[in-house]
């Protein structure tokens, strides 16, 4: 599954939200437009959209009108395939985020205590492999040149333009706990599929729609995640706290079994020979 969150009712200011298209497949624009404000869920979504930081190096975020969120849960060993992330995993033709984002939630117990997040030579022992995200887009003819991973921390953000391959390094040895990762990728426009089989881009169970619930009632998991949150007093958005942590740069992403380092004269492979599987 992954779920669909319009955005009409947790940023109130977007002014492209009155231009969204209705869609030809009879979606209701109670699915396209809501006035939920999703509680803590949309207090997070809140503050990625609107973050500063995120803003200044993805402009087009401001063009942002549905959110896509789907979860992880992955043990250490188990990594994620090489691919771009599309709707309807493409069918149909492939179109991709405005952004992607990977929030760590959980990534098992540390092996280091007072890390200096800051310094991109320190790595924090963790639950699961680092996020690769690398410079190669579906119409590319040549492979990734560059590549960049992110360890698993938790409350750690991940953003990345959506055009581009990316996937999950597994762990490395033996380590126990659980990685577990949100993701956001934030659409222009996304249509909703408001079908009771698993899928992508369902409409996220609210008290006005609920996909797994027989009675209508919400699943207790989207119910928890929609409670409100108690009013900040303060007024503060914490921003203030938040840090860019560089990413650890690759000059190269691929090489051959034999470890010879991948280049451009050796071509392209084809997509389900490589990019589908480890």
């Amino acid at each position: 599954f992954s779920y669909v969150i319009p955005l009409s009712g947790i940023i109130n200011n977007n002014q492209h939200l009155s231009g969204i298209k209705e869609s030809k497949d009879k979606i209701s624009s109670d699915d396209r437009r809501s006035n939920h404000n999703y509680g803590f869920l949309g207090e997070l979504l809140r503050k990625i959209i609107l973050c500063p930081l995120l803003n200044q190096k993805f402009p087009k975020l401001s063009d942002a009108a549905f959110v896509e969120m789907w979860a992880h849960n992955r043990p250490h060993a188990s990594g994620h395939q090489m691919h771009f992330d599309s709707d309807d995993e493409g069918r149909g033709g492939v179109r991709n985020p405005i952004i992607s984002t990977i929030l760590y939630v959980s990534a098992g117990k540390s092996g280091f205590a007072n890390v200096d997040t800051k310094n991109v030579n320190v790595v924090e022992r963790s639950t699961g492999g680092p996020s690769l995200v690398t410079n190669q887009k579906l119409s590319d003819t040549r492979l990734a040149t560059r590549g960049w991973l992110a360890h698993p921390k938790p409350h750690r953000l991940v953003a990345f333009d959506g055009r581009y391959l990316h996937g999950v390094v597994p762990g490395k040895g033996v380590q126990e706990g659980r990685r577990v990762t949100l993701m956001f990728a934030f659409w222009q426009d996304i249509r909703i599929r408001n079908e009771k089989v698993p899928g992508s881009a369902r409409p996220f169970p609210t008290n006005e729609t609920s996909l797994d619930s027989a009675d209508g009632t919400v699943v207790n998991w989207a119910k928890r995640l929609i409670e409100s949150l108690e009013k900040d007093v303060n007024g503060e958005n914490q921003y203030k706290s938040c840090a860019i942590t560089n990413p650890i740069e690759l000059d190269g992403v691929y090489e051959t079994l034999d470890g010879t380092p991948w280049k451009r004269g050796m071509g392209m492979p084809s997509y389900d020979q490589v990019f589908q599987g480890f």
